[in-house]
């Protein structure tokens, strides 16, 4: 007996990691089990993206293979207030030059119509850049993409 576990174990496990090694479905369960996919969080701005006078805290970030931008109303009490969440249509970050400052998200009046607008930069799998542009809609409660007319 001692001899079966002196080199059957050692080789029964061999087996078996090997099993695991070769079957796709497995190695990827047994790594999903030991490894825990997080949020990084890419960039935060903050600015008047509600357009009503008070301060949003947008949150740029990876989860996953994907990236999402989340946004945060800021309320006089230190507290915030969910908004809403986008999933940006890219799976890598991107950065752009905006005002003398290179950043992953910004928030601005980009057409001088006086309501602000989210910007966050991505690239497509070929690594095509796209300024993803985003306005706030009030009468929805959900941020939206925009267009900004010519």
């Amino acid at each position: 007996m001692r001899k079966w576990l002196k080199f059957g174990l050692p080789g029964l496990i061999a087996v078996v990691l090997m099993t695991v090694a070769l079957v796709p479905s497995w190695r990827e369960g047994l790594r999903s089990h030991f490894s825990h996919i997080g949020q990084e969080v890419l960039a935060t701005a903050e600015g008047d993206l509600l357009n009503d006078g008070t301060v949003a805290k947008v949150i740029k970030y990876r989860s996953g293979d994907s990236i999402y931008v989340e946004v945060m109303r800021l309320e006089a009490n230190g507290n915030t207030k969910f908004v809403d969440r986008v999933l940006l249509p890219d799976k890598h970050d991107g950065l752009f030059n905006f005002q003398g400052h290179v950043t992953r998200l910004a928030i601005a009046d980009i057409d001088n119509d006086g309501k602000q607008v989210l910007l966050a930069p991505t690239f497509d799998n070929q690594l095509v850049p796209h300024l993803n542009v985003f306005r706030y809609n009030p009468a929805l409660g959900r941020v939206e993409p925009y267009t900004p007319s010519r």
